[in-house]
């Protein structure tokens, strides 16, 4: 992180969004494509994997018309606008850290308008702009539509559950079977952080109607391991304990998880896990809670 130079980031102010004052400015790793091309994260795109319409499709039914939005950053939750997560919906509105490719066209067309937020009715709120074409970054320039918020308050818990019929949709790298939620690592092994899926997670439960998505494919390296596990592997940090887990989707389905027992959790968990490990978790299940 270096001292700005001014005269650069006036001229990047006048191109995209109006900042009046800016003290640092960050390095962020491009993509090496045009806007738009590339993951929020500054990654290369890569061919959507078979496995993310499914999810989009089971995810879509939990939204409904003037719910208000959050979607995290990563390879599961980011391509799920562009592939019809809010197709069909009416009054959405916006309240998350970024913009993933899609969002600013359905803001554009009217789709997230806000109408029906109970905070901040009519704005898009945001802590960074991303996600976006030329062309749509150049619309949001100056449009009083969108609102730039300190992470302070975007990722305030009284702020996020104050607004009804909160749907917050984040990753998962794996879950156990009941319902411990890993976000950051596997075992020892960090992979990611935690960002704003806390406290979105804890809003959404305290929010009026208000739900919490976690999505992940069923499996990883290739199908060879399952992301549903009997147990997480030792050292593994856990972002969101059970007792907030709620819905947990993969591409075989939605599992509910609010308010049950250990056991309808495993059995709901194995449900939407790939076929090829469904045997083998029934049987670590049953050894672990289904005693006696």
């Amino acid at each position: 992180m270096a001292e700005v130079n001014r005269n650069l980031i006036r001229t990047y102010g006048d191109n995209f969004i109006h900042i009046s004052e800016i003290d640092y400015f960050v390095e962020h790793a491009s993509s090496g494509g045009d806007m738009g091309s590339g993951t929020l994260a500054g990654r290369a795109l890569k061919k959507t994997e078979p496995h993310l319409q499914p999810i989009a499709n089971f995810v879509s039914d939990l939204i409904k018309d003037g719910d208000t939005i959050q979607i995290g950053v990563g390879r599961t939750t980011e391509p799920l606008i562009k592939l019809g997560l809010l197709k069909g919906k009416r009054d959405i509105g916006y309240h998350s850290e970024t913009t993933p490719g899609g969002i600013i066209s359905l803001v554009r067309d009217g789709v997230i308008n806000g109408e029906r937020k109970t905070l901040n009715p009519g704005k898009v709120v945001v802590t960074s702009i991303g996600g976006g074409t030329k062309d749509e970054m150049e619309w949001i320039n100056n449009n009083p539509l969108f609102w730039l918020v300190d992470v302070g308050y975007l990722e305030d818990v009284r702020v996020i559950a104050g607004h009804d019929n909160m749907v917050c949709i984040n990753n998962a790298l794996a879950i156990d079977l009941t319902g411990q939620i890993a976000a950051e690592s596997l075992g020892t092994r960090q992979l990611s952080l935690a960002g704003g899926q806390i406290p979105f997670v804890i809003g959404a439960w305290l929010s009026k109607g208000g739900r919490s998505v976690t999505v992940l494919p069923s499996t990883a390296q290739g199908g060879t391991v399952s992301r549903i596990m009997p147990l997480l592997p030792t050292g593994t940090a856990i972002t969101i304990q059970r007792n907030l887990a709620d819905h947990v989707v993969t591409e075989y389905g939605v599992a509910r998880l609010k308010g049950k027992s250990i056991r309808q959790r495993a059995e709901a968990l194995i449900s939407i896990a790939h076929p090829d490990f469904r045997e083998q978790l029934w049987s670590e299940a049953k050894k672990l809670y289904w005693p006696g």
